[in-house]
Formats: C-alpha cells, structure tokens, sequence
C-alpha cells in the first residue's frame, strides 16, 4: 500500500485539530504537524526541492516564529499571595478556590497558567509595571483607581490579632503584609503582633494556639475578595467580569467555596 493515500488521508486530520485547539501552543503544534506531512507527500511526489523548501520553513521557521509570539501572549500570567483555600501550593500542585476560577478563565481563553508567589504588599506595584496580568490571593476589594478590580467572587471579614500587654493596647494594628506561612511561624513562637487579616488567612492562622494574642472580629461593612487587574487590561477585565457573573449565576460559584472552605 502506498503512504501517499495515508499522508493525504492525515492533512485534513491535522489541520482540523490546529484549526480547533483552544490553546495556541497546541495549535501551532498542529501547524507543525501538518507542514511535516504535506512535505512528506511532496517528496513522494517526486518533488523533494519542494518538500525540503516546506520542511525548513512550514515545519521549523514558521512554527519557531510562533512559538517565540506566544510566549508571553500564551500566558495568563498571575501574581498571588498564597493564602490557604484560596490559592496554595500543596503536593506540588496548586490548589484553591481562586485558582480553579483562574484556570477557568485560562481555558476559556485558551491560555496557559501561570501562577508567580510573592507577598501580599508586591502585588500592586508589579501589576502597575505591566509585569503580570492579574493579582490574586485574599485581595480585599478596593476603589484605587490605578488598577481594575474584577466582580466579587467571595464575601470575607477582617480580624485583629494582638499581642496581650499594655503596649499592645495602644499599638494601631497594621494590615497584614509578608507571607501567611511567616504569620503562622510568628505565632508558634508567640512573637509580637498587631496586624489585621482577613478571614481565610485567619482560618489558617488560627489553627495555631493564639493564647497569647487577644483576636477580635472588625465589625464594619461586609468585605469581599476580588481579583485586581492593570488598567491596559480592560480585553481580560471583561471576560474575567463574565466568567464571574456566570458562575455565581449558575450557581457554580457557591459549590466552589463550600468545596474549598467546608
């Protein structure tokens, strides 16, 4: 049997899965496939100058071209503060409530995921520099008018933890900055505090012992999670915005946090 029927056979094949993936690399992956195949069926159509002029540049130059645009348009690059339930790594993964609505969002856009750690205090400035497209992590909505704030996707409070003592009682507490983890190592070893948190980084924490630290709940309006975007990102404000109005709609949201916080 000849291998020129099967090589036809495959071309509308592989050009429908490039035409049909949603993630870019998997289509130029496609791309690549095909112009391997096409100049295999030149060369047995005794065409090899053409079959060599396709594999060089169809196969290797077109698709390193492509390959070199995406890798920064392909990404929905993410900058978080890890806070369990919300956005964590554990296992070698990364979990968390916010982030399976990121990795909707990615989907639906057909991006790849990436998630970069840093303290809570960074996230702002580096949106600012254009150096991500998205913060996430227990970000209290705000009304700064620099940055983009995405629909509430999660209802939360705020929390004073304190050192006992005279000294303590007339510290103002500061809004929490740093890493949760160091929070939490603070606490084990009973080391001064008097900072404000939110509820999922308080449900972390307060799974050590806080014998030594007066807590007590700041009663004020509700406060809520929102993901904060950089002004120049209004493409993917708006479809981030959809995505959240669809899974509240659809009830989806609610079955997300009572998964992520039982």
């Amino acid at each position: 049997m000849s291998a020129l029927p099967v090589i036809l056979g495959l071309l509308p094949i592989a050009a429908a899965f490039a035409l049909t993936r949603r993630r870019r690399l998997d289509a130029i992956i496609g791309m690549a496939v095909f112009s391997l195949l096409l100049a295999s069926a030149f060369f047995l159509l005794h065409a090899p100058d053409v079959a060599i002029t396709e594999a060089a540049v169809g196969a290797a130059l077109v698709t390193f071209i492509y390959v070199l645009a995406i890798r920064k348009t392909g990404r929905l690059t993410v900058v978080a503060s890890e806070v369990p339930g919300l956005i964590e790594r554990a296992g070698g993964q990364i979990t968390g409530f916010e982030y399976e609505i990121l990795e909707r969002l990615a989907g639906r856009l057909g991006l790849d995921l990436v998630v970069q750690f840093v303290a809570r205090e960074e996230i702002e400035d580096i949106l600012l520099r254009g150096d991500a497209d998205l913060g996430a992590g227990g970000i209290l909505s705000d009304s700064d008018h620099r940055l983009l704030w995405a629909p509430p996707h999660l209802p939360t409070a705020r929390f004073v933890i304190a050192s006992r003592g005279p000294a303590a009682a007339v510290t103002e507490p500061v809004p929490f900055r740093g890493y949760v983890a160091d929070t939490i190592d603070a606490v084990r070893r009973r080391s001064t505090l008097c900072m404000t948190v939110d509820l999922a980084r308080f449900l972390a924490i307060s799974r050590q012992n806080l014998d030594a630290y007066d807590v007590r709940r700041i009663e004020e309006d509700a406060e809520t999670y929102a993901f904060v975007l950089g002004r120049s990102r209004g493409d993917l404000h708006r479809q981030l915005s959809a995505l959240i109005v669809s899974l509240r709609a659809s009830g989806d949201l609610d079955e997300m946090a009572r998964r992520h916080f039982p």
